[in-house]
Formats: C-alpha cells, structure tokens, sequence
C-alpha cells in the first residue's frame, strides 16, 4: 500500500463504529452505527450514478439508502459523532479518516411543519487527497474504446454532417428509443430540423445546462420577425433566429444590448453541443487559469475550427481529442475558466497532473 495510507480487515473498519455497532448494507455501501462513530464503507468500483468514491477525496451516498442509514446519519449530525470512511478493496478496507458533509438534499420535508424528509443525496469529502496510483485502485476503470474526432474534417463544408457525427460518437452509451420525427409548428431552418432529428427521443441531447427548445415550443418574440430556440438555464440569455433564413445569424437577449453570435446557426449548434457535451459530462474537470497556462494545456488538443462563442464569456473557445472536449471561456479580469468532460474517466485521466484542479473526478 502507499506510504501514509492504511488498509485494514472489514471486521476493524466496522468496529471502528464501537463494540456492538448495528449494520446494514446499501447497494454498494455499508453502515455502522455505534456508540463511537458512524463509518461508511464503500466498495470499490467505479459507479458513476451509485453510492461510491466519485473523485480523489470525495463519495457520493445516492437513493435509495438503507432507512436506518439516513436516520444515523441524521442522529450523527445532532449529537457531533465522527463520520469515518472506508473504501473496501480486495485486500482490505480503505482508511480514508473523518468524512464531511459538503452537500446535502433531503427530500419529501413538510413545508407546513418545516419537518425534514429523508436523506437522498450526500456528497462527503475528506481532507487527505488520494494519490493517483492509489485512486486507480479505489475506482479500476478499464480504457474503453473512445469516440474520435474525425468529425473535424467536416466542419468547413458540412456543419450538420459534423454535429451529427459528434452527437452520435459521443453519445453512444444513451439508449435511442424509436421516436416520432418531431415536428414544428413553422417553417425552421434545416440545421435546426436536423438537430432535432438527431436528439429525436433523446432528451439530453437538447441540454442539461442550457437547452434547444423542444420544436412545437419555439415561439414569435413579441412584435418582432425571430423565434426563440434556445436558452440559457437562468435566464441569463435566450437566442434567436429568422426562421425564415436557411442558415440565419444567431442572436442573443438578456443584457443590456442584442448581440450577434459570431458563427451562424450551423455553427452555433456544434458549439453548443460541444459546451453540453463538457456541462453533463460524468467525469469532468475545472480550474481558473491564466492565458499562458491555457497555451500550455492545448498543446496535444486539436482547436475545433470555429470561431469563439461569445457565451458563457466572450471569447468562448473549444478544444478536443478522441473522448474529450475542453471549453475555455474567458472571464476577463475574472481569469479563463477552463472545462473538461468525458464519458469514460479514462479519457481524463492523462489530464489529472496537468493542472492544480478545482474541480476534477477523472
């Protein structure tokens, strides 16, 4: 084991809870519950949507939990009980020290009696960062086959080509489920019509962060010649377009004055695929970096031959290799906020000594 971490047989981590501790086991993750602690012991495994170790010190409790589990973890916060981890591998049990709570949702309160609901979602984190050879054990990822990026050579003479050849790459694991062809209300733009033919039944296709607005919701401004398509997920900005134009300027309201995308609707859809694609990642990574910091980190990625976006900030760049996107979105004297996403945390991994992350599960 590596030098200042200790494993340990499962029958200690669960004493570690005290003498006569009360168990019970989640999908995934067990509870012991004592008179000394409350200890979580997680399995080892990568489960990205389950109860398990998400990133170098932090573990993710998802419903449904055990009953008891979310009433000790109740009681733990009432009476200031240690909450001590584990991650349970093959030769032993994890140590991983006291957990914290960084995020808590509770659901089904009582908004009349203000009574909280039961525990259904836990993020907890811990101080000692786990090292990268180490982490490889606690989350074994085989290196799947990743989508390419061959999809570039059709961006100058064939943006849909490209945006569909994306879409379907880099989601190949969402199931697509035979769906009616959607249909509009108007008369739309082919580029748009065939973004929606790609998303057809697969709703996060249209976005999680920010969304293309479902066909028969795209409506008239009020008094004016262009149609709502798309938006960002506060309100911040919606864009819009000439329905009638085959492939129209993109326009942004929401601030103080309208502004023109640079790219046209074509190319507006791939990149905002592209941001979608990095935003509802399961493994990503962030970081605030400088512009010569920003140089250094694209030198082996492959620039996505569009011009910069001008949301989230402006200029927005993009960046990619066979399973990654990076996205760059300068903030001015706020610094560059630099994204990454993948499907399969192998595609990331390569990336993890790069940057001091703020935020990185690869």
């Amino acid at each position: 084991m590596i030098e200042g971490w200790s494993v340990v047989p499962v029958r200690a981590a669960v004493e570690a809870a005290g003498p006569n501790a009360e168990v019970v086991h989640g999908d995934g993750v067990t509870f012991a519950y004592g008179a000394d602690a409350l200890v979580v012991i997680a399995d080892a495994g990568d489960r990205t949507h389950g109860n398990a170790v998400d990133n170098a010190n932090t573990l993710m409790l998802r419903e449904p939990l055990p009953s008891e589990a979310t009433q000790w973890i109740d009681s733990k916060n009432k009476s200031g009980q240690p909450l001590l981890g584990f991650v349970k591998m093959a030769d032993g049990c994890l140590a991983l020290g006291e957990l914290y709570q960084a995020c808590s949702i509770y659901g089904g309160t009582d908004l009349s009696t203000g009574e909280q609901g039961s525990l259904t979602f836990a993020r907890l984190t811990w101080d000692k960062r786990l090292p990268p050879d180490l982490l490889d054990k606690v989350l074994p990822t085989p290196a799947l086959p990743v989508p390419g990026i061959d999809w570039l050579d059709d961006v100058p003479q064939d943006l849909t080509r490209a945006l569909q050849s994306f879409l379907i790459g880099w989601y190949a694991d969402v199931p697509m489920p035979p769906a009616p062809p959607p249909r509009a209300a108007m008369t739309l733009p082919p580029p748009l019509l065939a973004f929606h033919d790609i998303a057809a039944g697969r709703e996060e296709l249209l976005g999680r962060q920010d969304f293309i607005e479902p066909l028969d919701e795209i409506e008239y401004l009020e008094d004016e010649p262009l149609v709502v398509f798309a938006a960002e997920n506060q309100g911040v900005w919606v864009a819009s377009i000439d329905p009638t134009d085959d492939d129209p300027v993109v326009w942004y309201d929401g601030g103080p004055e309208r502004l023109r995308e640079r790219e046209r609707l074509g190319g507006f859809l791939l990149q905002f695929a592209l941001n979608e694609a990095v935003n509802t990642s399961p493994f990503s990574g962030f970081a605030t970096i400088t512009p010569e910091v920003l140089d250094r980190f694209v030198e082996d990625l492959v620039p996505v031959p569009l011009q910069p976006m001008r949301v989230p900030g402006d200029p927005t760049r993009h960046w990619v290799a066979p399973g990654l996107v990076a996205v760059a979105a300068d903030y001015g004297e706020s610094g560059i906020w630099l994204s990454v996403g993948s499907r399969q945390r192998s595609a990331l991994r390569p990336l993890r000594s790069r940057l001091d992350w703020e935020h990185f599960n690869g």
